[in-house]
C-alpha cells in the first residue's frame, strides 16, 4: 500500500479533535442555556423560565442527536450500496466461472479471463483507493464474442 493509493480513503478525525468538538458543543449549549435563563429572569418570567430554558436546551440537544444519527444512517446506506454492487459483480463473475467446465475448451480460458477482468474492474471502480488505476469500462460480452469468433476451434470433430 502506498500513500498515493490511500488518498481516496476518508481520514478519521483524531481523538483530540473529536473531544474538542464535543467539549465546545457542550460548552455552547451551556452558554446558550445560561444566557436564555438570564434573559427570562430579567423579564420576571421565573415560573415559565424553568421549563422554557429546559425545553430549548432539550430541543437543541435533540436536533444535534438527530443530525448525528442522520449522518450515520446516510454513511451506512452508502456502505451497504457499495457492498451490494460488489456482491452483484462478483457473483456474476463467479457464476460464469462455475459454468466453465461445461463449455468448449477453447472458450474456457477466455471466460475465466473475462470473469477475472470483471472482478478486477469491480474492485477498481466500486472499491477505489488501492492498487492500479481503474479502467473505465467493465469487460463486455461483445469483446468476448469477438475473441471467441476469431479463435480457431479445438477439440475433436470426428474429421481427420
Amino acid at each position: 500500500m502506498n500513500s498515493s493509493g490511500m488518498s481516496r480513503i476518508p481520514q478519521v478525525p483524531s481523538l483530540l479533535r473529536r473531544i474538542s468538538f464535543s467539549f465546545l458543543l457542550g460548552f455552547g449549549l451551556f452558554v446558550l442555556g445560561a444566557g436564555l435563563q438570564g434573559i427570562l429572569q430579567q423579564r420576571s418570567l421565573t415560573h415559565i423560565s424553568i421549563y422554557l430554558d429546559d425545553l430549548v436546551l432539550g430541543v437543541l440537544a435533540g436536533l444535534m442527536a438527530f443530525a448525528y444519527e442522520h449522518r450515520r444512517s446516510r454513511e451506512l446506506r452508502q456502505k451497504l450500496a457499495v457492498i451490494s454492487a460488489m456482491t452483484h459483480h462478483v457473483r456474476n463473475a463467479l457464476q460464469t466461472i462455475s459454468y466453465v467446465p461445461y463449455t468448449e475448451q477453447a472458450k474456457q480460458m477466455l471466460l475465466i479471463q473475462q470473469s477475472v477482468n470483471r472482478i478486477q474492474w469491480a474492485l477498481n471502480e466500486i472499491l477505489p483507493g488501492e492498487g492500479q488505476e481503474a479502467q473505465n469500462f467493465p469487460p463486455t460480452m461483445a469483446m468476448a464474442k469477438e475473441a471467441i469468433d476469431t479463435e480457431p476451434p479445438t477439440g475433436t470433430t470426428g474429421k481427420p
